[in-house]
């Protein structure tokens, strides 16, 4: 299972035991007060009994003036007492008296025994939950396994055309040597290759073997990179300082190729696209069309532009949390994006 799918799994479990476990706690609120009024009103059915005959070991009895009390009436005080009459008798009542440890004693029985009965309820609507969850995700696990194979038909059906044109580049360099256009060709391949790769990291689990890496010149190299992609924009590299830490080296080129991908892909007419080192921070601006909707922009097939398949920033988020990286992005409409990376939680070796 998935890790999106173990979320959507507990999310879904969490609400539907929730809302029923709260249920069950106001209908056994509600039994626990039912079963003490019937206790109580038992208890006074027997003082009255007990009054005719005065034999009741569990019951205390006492006088009290008429004039204060109320006859058949249960009165809380240490215990609990009632008063009935005495037969030819005009100025007292009897008052039946009940322990006040044995009135606790019974109402804690009685509230054990609910508790135990709430537990075993409680077990059953876990198990039910359990089971109703998994059933209600089933198909929309249906769907996503189905997702998974069609994009794993097409990623399979990259390849054959792929290869075509790596072989056929690698003739025209032999026959005609270095050519421009033909280095143009080579980077969109790669750049074919990068949405290949982030296809298969959202299908499968990246691996996170750790080196030291100059991250500065890895930063600059991949600038350099979408640079020959798409030359017609301004390119600007600031280092402040060196930045080595030990990280994945082929996720964080993953991370930056895609971040430099949508500044340069999504940027105006003789945009700008500007990377900087400072501290602990990469920083990517850009001067394009920016975000919208920056909540939404990490959601899994969300984008705002026909272009591309909305995967590009939810990957570069889930490489960012495996490799433990912070990223913040602020955004502003047709003024420009800036990412920031933060390797501030990563070591050096």
């Amino acid at each position: 299972m998935k890790n999106y799918e173990k979320e959507s799994l507990f999310k879904n479990f969490l609400v539907f035991f929730s809302l029923l476990e709260i249920l069950l706690v106001m209908l056994f609120i509600e039994l626990y007060r039912t079963k003490k009024t019937e206790f109580r009103n038992n208890l006074l059915q027997e003082m009255q009994l007990c009054s005719y005959s005065l034999e009741c070991e569990q019951f205390s009895f006492d006088f009290a003036p008429q004039s204060e009390n109320i006859l058949n009436k249960l009165y809380d005080n240490n215990g609990t007492h009632a008063y009935f009459t005495i037969p030819k008798s005009k100025k007292y009542y009897m008052k039946i008296s009940y322990a006040a440890d044995k009135l606790h004693a019974d109402i804690q029985s009685i509230f054990q025994s609910l508790w135990i009965k709430f537990f075993l309820a409680s077990l059953l609507l876990f198990i039910v939950a359990l089971f109703f969850t998994f059933y209600s995700l089933n198909p929309i696990r249906k769907a996503l396994r189905l997702n998974d194979e069609f994009i794993k038909d097409i990623l399979h059906d990259f390849n054959t055309p792929i290869t075509s044109m790596i072989l056929n580049i690698k003739m025209l360099k032999d026959e005609k040597g270095e050519d421009p256009y033909i280095t143009r060709l080579t980077k969109s391949i790669d750049n074919l290759l990068r949405l290949q790769n982030n296809l298969k990291s959202f299908l499968h689990n990246s691996p996170s073997q750790s080196q030291n890496i100059d991250i500065a010149v890895l930063a600059e190299e991949r600038l350099k990179n979408i640079q020959n992609i798409y030359p017609d924009l301004a390119y600007i590299f600031q280092k402040e300082n060196d930045l080595i830490k030990m990280t994945n080296h082929e996720l964080l080129t993953r991370i930056l190729d895609n971040i430099l991908s949508n500044a340069a892909k999504y940027n105006k007419t003789n945009g700008e696209v500007r990377v900087t080192i400072s501290n602990e921070i990469v920083t990517i601006e850009d001067t394009g069309k920016g975000i919208k909707n920056i909540d939404k922009v990490l959601q899994r097939y969300y984008k705002e532009q026909d272009r591309g398949i909305g995967l590009g920033l939810h990957i570069v988020n889930k490489l960012c949390n495996e490799l433990n990286i912070g990223m913040n992005i602020q955004s502003q409409i047709n003024h420009g994006t800036k990412i920031t990376l933060n390797f501030q939680h990563l070591r050096k070796e």
